[in-house]
């Protein structure tokens, strides 16, 4: 959230400046709270004081107050835009991003400007939920199909448990809710907090039992989705996993099999076939980037012709900031933070994380789903609207 500015609402009506300090800011997401003045406001009107162009905004209600958000999409670095804003009495905007949950079947579906971008499958039949499929620019479906769906051409078909895009871990407190070998733990749906569709934002807000292999409850994860509108075909979209340890203490043990969120890439974009791994730091391909601490990571290559990326943003206020990351040549990307014995055995450290029972942890990520590689789709600008967005001052 942006930081708050000056505050006085004159006559239910305010100026908002955004400033774009250093960089470019093209379809970055600006929020910032409201004087209490305006906490009757359920709609606004917003639009841009120079050219009287509408934006696009949405409202969101809290204990706090309002908060008010929308996308910055064409604001050259240091430069500074102004809008004005009005209560209005209704929303005048329809849903740029429409969250239907199908509960016949399993599936919520997250369709952006009219298109469906991805699903989030929480069914029984799962043994945890992820989303699948994620649609890229130009319709190139940027993560691998199998084992979701089979017999699609030139597709590897290994490591059964790499589902699309998917938050796991392989020893929590020695119960394996990474892979679906033999014994493994499960993830099971509790329940939606909330779905919600908006003009500028829909969310998922699921609740999840993490469990043993018999069914016994261990802790729960609550897991915000959070996917924008972004214009043009490429896709931004935050997730934000909450760790709740209501069973008792849990540790988190050292394993490169694992990842608080995990990436398996379309097969023709693995670096074996010709693609491309960047992290934040310059380091290319498993070889630089594997074990490697970073802000972000980048996995980019070819699908039916199109060159296209994913990027996976770490936030500062993580634990373990920056990340390592457990990224393969065969397509993988998973921010994993607890495999030290792995990355750096000659430390002789382990990387475990210890959950006293009542502990309450939270991990931000953001992913950028682009055209081209991280240089051409500026990746690093991207990532710093993530850690360091503009701040909005309100007159």
């Amino acid at each position: 959230m942006a930081k708050r500015g000056r505050a006085s609402a004159l006559g239910k009506s305010l100026s908002l400046s955004v400033a774009s300090a250093a960089r470019d800011l093209r379809s970055c997401p600006v929020s910032v709270e409201l004087p209490v003045a305006c906490n009757d406001w359920i709609a606004v009107d917003l639009v841009e004081k120079d050219t009287g162009r509408a934006a696009p905004c949405q409202v969101a209600k809290s204990a706090r107050g309002v908060t008010l958000g929308w996308l910055i999409d064409d604001l050259n670095a240091r430069r500074e835009k102004i809008y004005l804003a009005r209560p209005a009495r209704v929303e005048k905007y329809k849903p740029a991003v429409v969250v239907e949950d199908l509960p016949g079947q399993g599936r919520v579906d997250v369709r952006i400007l009219g298109k469906l971008f991805t699903s989030y499958h929480y069914g029984p039949k799962w043994v945890r939920p992820f989303l699948y499929p994620v649609i890229g620019p130009s319709g190139a479906q940027i993560t691998r199909n199998w084992p979701i769906v089979d017999g699609v051409p030139g597709e590897h078909k290994d490591h059964i448990h790499h589902k699309s895009i998917w938050v796991a871990h392989g020893d929590c407190s020695r119960i394996d809710n990474w892979s679906e070998e033999e014994g493994h733990g499960w993830q099971r749906h509790r329940g939606f907090v909330k779905l919600l569709s908006g003009p500028v934002f829909g969310q998922i807000v699921a609740k999840n039992d993490w469990c043993s292999h018999s069914g016994r409850k261990q802790f729960e994860e609550t897991r915000d989705m959070r996917f924008y509108a972004l214009p043009g075909g490429e896709r931004l979209f935050d997730i934000t996993v909450t760790f709740r340890m209501t069973q008792g203490k849990v540790v988190f043990r050292d394993t490169k099999e694992g990842g608080l969120v995990s990436v398996r890439v379309a097969s023709s974009m693995d670096v074996r076939n010709g693609g491309r791994i960047e992290n934040g730091y310059g380091g290319t391909n498993e070889s630089e980037t594997w074990g490697k601490k970073a802000p972000w990571c980048d996995y980019s290559g070819r699908v039916e012709g199109k060159h296209v990326g994913i990027a996976v943003f770490d936030h500062e206020k993580n634990p373990r900031y920056p990340t390592e990351w457990h990224v393969r040549d065969y397509g993988l990307m998973t921010a994993n933070c607890f495999a030290w014995s792995h990355y750096r055995p000659e430390d002789k450290t382990k990387g475990d994380m210890i959950f006293k029972k009542g502990a309450v942890t939270t991990w931000r990520y953001r992913l950028f789903v682009h055209r081209g590689d991280a240089q051409r789709a500026k990746v690093r600008d991207r990532f710093m609207d993530f850690v360091a967005p503009p701040g909005v001052a309100v007159e």
